[in-house]
């Protein structure tokens, strides 16, 4: 297996921003670290937007995506269930996945701030 590439979508913002476009075409599996730190009040919602390019050098247009697997404790009875965001609202980290039968090429990363706090988003991808 390859070593992951690491991408840093937001470094330690500290009010609500939209990361740029990141190409994710190639990687076969996608994941997404999210950080809180300096927490006082309030929360960080990170959510994802995708978008579909089939031509190389062709930005798509991006839209809110409801394809993030996450962290969460479940049963064996359950399946995988999409979400739409992580919150965080303390200091710690968030983990999740891109849903694989996802078709996306792009993503971007946003970090609505509520309060406080500083926020850093990492996009992980696996070619193989």
């Amino acid at each position: 297996m390859k070593s992951p590439k690491v991408y840093t979508a937001l470094n330690a913002v500290t009010a609500t921003t939209t990361s740029e476009e990141f190409y994710i075409g190639d990687f076969k599996r996608v994941a997404f670290l999210f950080r809180r730190a300096d927490h006082k009040a309030g929360s960080t919602e990170f959510t994802i937007n995708q978008g579909f390019s089939a031509e190389a050098g062709t930005m798509p247009t991006m839209t809110a995506s409801n394809m993030l697997i996450i962290n969460v404790a479940n049963d064996n009875s359950q399946s995988a269930y999409t979400h739409s965001s992580v919150v965080l609202a303390a200091n710690g980290d968030g983990f999740a996945w891109l849903d694989p039968s996802c078709a996306a090429t792009h993503v971007s990363v946003t970090a609505t701030e509520t309060t406080d706090g500083t926020h850093s988003a990492y996009i992980i991808g696996w070619e193989d």
